[in-house]
C-alpha cells in the first residue's frame, strides 16, 4: 500500500527553512566611498558678527564679548516676536470691542 501524501490545512503549513538575517551595516566599498566623500567636505566656519581681536578665553572680557555677540543676534528676533504679540493682542482687543459695541447697540445685551 502506497503512503498517502500528507496534506496540510492553510493555517498549518509546514515550517520553511529560516532565511538568514539580512546583513546590517556598510560594505567595505561603501565605507571607503563615505570616507572619500567626508574628506572632500570643507569644514564650516562660523561667521562672526564683528571681526575683532578675541581676548583670552576664560576671561571676563571674553565672556562679556560672547554675551554681547549672542544678544546682538537674538535682539532682532525678540523684537519681532514682541511686535507680533502686540499686534495679535491689539487685534483681539479690537475684535472684542467691536463685538461688545454690536451686542449693546442691537439690544442683545444691556450695559
Amino acid at each position: 500500500m502506497a503512503k498517502r501524501e500528507k496534506r496540510f490545512r492553510p493555517d498549518q503549513r509546514p515550517k520553511q527553512a529560516a532565511k538568514p538575517a539580512p546583513r546590517r551595516g556598510l560594505t567595505p566599498a561603501e565605507e571607503a566611498a563615505a570616507a572619500a566623500y567626508e574628506a572632500n567636505l570643507s569644514p564650516v566656519r562660523p561667521t562672526a558678527t564683528r571681526p575683532t581681536a578675541a581676548p583670552l578665553i576664560g576671561t571676563r572680557a571674553a565672556a562679556a564679548q560672547r554675551l554681547s555677540a549672542e544678544l546682538a543676534e537674538e535682539l532682532p528676533v525678540v523684537r519681532r516676536d514682541l511686535r507680533r504679540i502686540a499686534l495679535t493682542y491689539g487685534a483681539m482687543l479690537a475684535l472684542l470691542a467691536i463685538i461688545w459695541f454690536a451686542a449693546t447697540s442691537t439690544g442683545l445685551i444691556s450695559a
